[in-house]
């Protein structure tokens, strides 16, 4: 070492030391905030011109892991034992929020970013996603390591801080129906945006009788959908209309209401009476959109009676997908791109009532032995599929429990959140022979994954240096399909990014 020093000049071995003493404390305060329990981002929010916004609330809604071999999707952001709290927090007079986060989004895999929901009574809902945590992920390679550390000495900075969250202004919009519409014109009116964003607290106003208004819509292409419903709770629609909004101006729209399209049918003669645990789910696009542009989408579901039949209520006019589920059978899949999703049928809807046979085919059975890692039956261990059903080609959730109804919710008519009460979740619990039986499984299921106390399934790669720790499966239908699977200590290869 002193051959290689003896060639320099004090100047630039005054310049090596500081370096090193640089590198140093940037590691220093690395393992410190590594240690740190609960990691808090610092966050601030601002208006299109940098001055703070105080009193915007913060609602911490996903997680997302940090860049890296292994980078995975959108995480939700649950307030349980993995996650921690998800309160939202309110910005205070210079802007600022202290929001805690979890360490890890999943097993040893470190957050990266959050992704939130941000109010404010004078400016447009926001949804953006925050790079709270720079710092490679632990196990990192030296040389990507050296050149994070690189980075931040060229920019000046040894702690990296969050983007500021910007709010803009909005577009006002008023809407009214036509004074010679049969519509009813005592109810209150509603309505629908392409661009999301009007569940925000107090986004409609209503300004006078039969007028609604926002000042907080979102500049830009907007498809409009004005509601109204009548004593017997029945929809009336308008067409979606199309407007450019833009921030500062008002735009006011008169718009018709017709009564929605009356859907009704049964279930094939393929499935026995009675039918038992039936219901249908229906999803409505306007006419001439595309799902993956967010357009006034329209969702509703009955149950099926044991005689086969259900009748919806009332539809606005597009596109139809129905699925229909019951013990033992499932809708025949409709057109699609994926074999693992399932698919609802399709139909039109115009201005008459629609009358439908629904195709049926039978579902599966899955009994899963569960051992320990030394081959005993394990008890009180869950099993769990997901199977899913995909509409327009672009949004999916588990098959058959998506059972709401928007106008029940644009009305505030029920509180119920669907996703946190589920219909028959395709998920069954070890006996003590170590045996799960789930049933009604669709034949696009592939995996299934188990949860236990104090054991897991053994990760596997996948590819692209991401691991999963799912067992594979291949149903028949009409039968049970039986498997065995063994489980390690957890804890004993925790997935990480390295």
């Amino acid at each position: 070492m002193s051959v290689l020093f003896c060639g320099m000049t004090s100047r630039t071995l005054r310049w090596v030391w500081l370096a090193a003493l640089v590198c140093g404390v940037g590691w220093l305060v690395w393992g410190i905030a590594s240690m740190a329990s609960s990691p808090v981002a610092l966050l601030r929010v601002l208006d299109s011109v940098n001055r703070p916004v105080a009193g915007a609330v913060i609602k911490p809604e996903g997680l997302r892991t940090k860049p890296g071999p292994y980078a995975s999707g959108w995480y939700s952001w649950q307030a349980d034992g993995n996650h921690g709290p998800n309160t939202p927090v309110t910005t205070d007079a210079n802007g600022f929020a202290r929001v805690p986060y979890p360490r890890y989004v999943l097993e040893r895999l470190e957050t990266g970013v959050l992704c939130l929901s941000v109010e404010h009574p004078d400016f447009v809902p926001a949804r953006p996603e925050v790079r709270v945590a720079f710092a490679p992920p632990a196990g990192s390679p030296w040389r990507v390591r050296a050149d994070y550390l690189w980075n931040r000495l060229q920019a000046k900075a040894l702690v990296d801080r969050p983007d500021p969250i910007l709010l803009y202004k909005g577009a006002v919009l008023e809407l009214a129906v036509t004074p010679d519409s049969p519509a009813p014109d005592h109810t209150p009116l509603f309505a629908q945006l392409s661009s999301g964003g009007s569940a925000a607290t107090n986004f409609w106003l209503h300004s006078g009788p039969g007028v609604l208004l926002t000042r907080r819509l979102q500049p830009g292409q907007q498809g409009v959908r004005a509601i109204r419903f009548d004593t017997n709770g029945s929809p009336w629609f308008s067409a979606v209309t199309n407007i450019n909004a833009v921030a500062g101006e008002t735009n006011r729209l008169t718009l018709a209401l017709k009564p929605g399209v009356r859907v009704r049918g049964q279930l094939d003669d393929v499935v026995p009476r009675p039918v038992r645990r039936g219901r249908v789910i229906a999803q409505v696009w306007p006419p001439g959109t595309a799902a993956k542009d967010s357009p006034p989408e329209w969702h509703t579901w009955s149950d099926i009676r044991e005689d086969g039949t259900f009748q919806l209520r009332p539809l606005p006019d597009g596109q139809l997908e129905i699925v229909a589920v019951c013990d033992g059978f499932v809708s025949t899949n409709g057109p699609g791109q994926f074999p693992s999703m399932h698919y609802p049928q399709k139909q039109v809807l115009g201005t008459n009532d629609l009358e439908l046979v629904i195709g049926m085919e039978p579902t599966a059975w899955l009994e899963v032995l569960v051992t320990d890692d030394q081959g005993a039956p394990l008890r009180d261990a869950k099993v769990m599929t997901w199977p899913n059903v995909r509409y327009g080609e672009w949004a999916a959730t588990i098959l058959g429990q998506d059972c709401y109804d928007t106008g029940e919710l644009l009305r505030g008519a029920t509180t119920e959140s669907w996703w946190a009460n589920p219909r028959g979740a395709f998920q069954a619990t070890t006996d003590a022979s170590g045996v799960a039986l789930i049933s009604n499984l669709p034949v696009e299921v592939r995996q299934f994954s188990v949860e236990h106390a104090r054991f897991a399934l053994p990760a596997r790669n996948i590819g692209f240096g991401a691991k999963t720790r799912q067992a594979s499966i291949s149903l028949t239908p009409n039968i049970t399909n039986r498997t065995t699977v063994r489980l390690e200590p957890l804890g004993r290869s925790a997935i990480a990014h390295y």
